[in-house]
C-alpha cells in the first residue's frame, strides 16, 4: 500500500492510530496538569500558608457563584489530579468528563473577564473526545482490561479458594 493510501485509511486499529491517540491524551492531559492544575494548587497553597491573595478566587467570588473559594479548589483538585490520570489513562472516560466540567468553568470564567477561552475551549473539547474514546491502547485502562480478561479465562478449579 502507498502512503497515499495510507494517509486515507481509517482503521481504528492501526498503529498511527493508537500512537496518535496516545500522543493526544498525553501532551493535552500534561498540558491540562500544568498550565491548569499545577498553577491552581500553587495558588490555594499559598493562599493557605501565608493567605496570599489568589487571583483566581477574586475572580471566581467576582462572578457570584455560590461557594467560590470551594469551587476553586475543587477545580483545582480536579485539573491536577484527573489530568494525571488521563495522561496515564487510567479510568479516562471518567476523569476526561470530570475535566470537562471543570474546564467548561474555565471557559465560563475566561469569557466574563473578557480574556480569550480558545486555550480552554481546545482543552475541553479534546478531553471531550477522550471522554468518547477512552484511554486507547496505550493505557492503563487497556491494561486492566487485559488483565481482567486473562482472569476470566483461568481454569474453574485456579479461581476456586479451596483450590490449595
Amino acid at each position: 500500500m502507498n502512503l497515499f493510501h495510507k494517509s486515507l485509511s481509517v482503521d481504528p486499529d492501526s498503529a498511527l492510530v493508537r500512537w496518535g491517540h496516545f500522543i493526544l491524551r498525553v501532551s493535552a492531559g500534561l498540558m491540562i496538569f500544568y498550565i491548569h492544575g499545577w498553577h491552581k494548587l500553587e495558588g490555594w497553597i499559598a493562599y493557605l500558608q501565608h493567605g496570599t491573595p489568589w487571583k483566581l478566587a477574586e475572580e471566581v467570588a467576582g462572578m457570584h457563584l455560590p461557594a467560590p473559594l470551594a469551587a476553586v479548589v475543587v477545580a483545582a483538585l480536579v485539573q491536577f489530579v484527573c489530568s494525571l490520570c488521563v495522561v496515564v489513562g487510567l479510568l479516562t472516560r471518567i476523569n476526561a468528563a470530570l475535566l470537562v466540567g471543570a474546564l467548561s468553568g474555565a471557559i465560563l470564567q475566561n469569557l466574563m473577564a473578557h480574556r480569550d477561552p480558545q486555550l480552554a475551549i481546545l482543552y475541553t473539547l479534546t478531553m471531550v473526545a477522550a471522554a468518547f474514546s477512552g484511554g486507547g491502547k496505550f493505557s492503563l485502562d487497556s491494561l486492566l482490561l487485559s488483565w481482567n480478561r486473562s482472569l476470566k479465562s483461568l481454569p474453574p478449579a485456579i479461581e476456586d479458594p479451596n483450590f490449595l
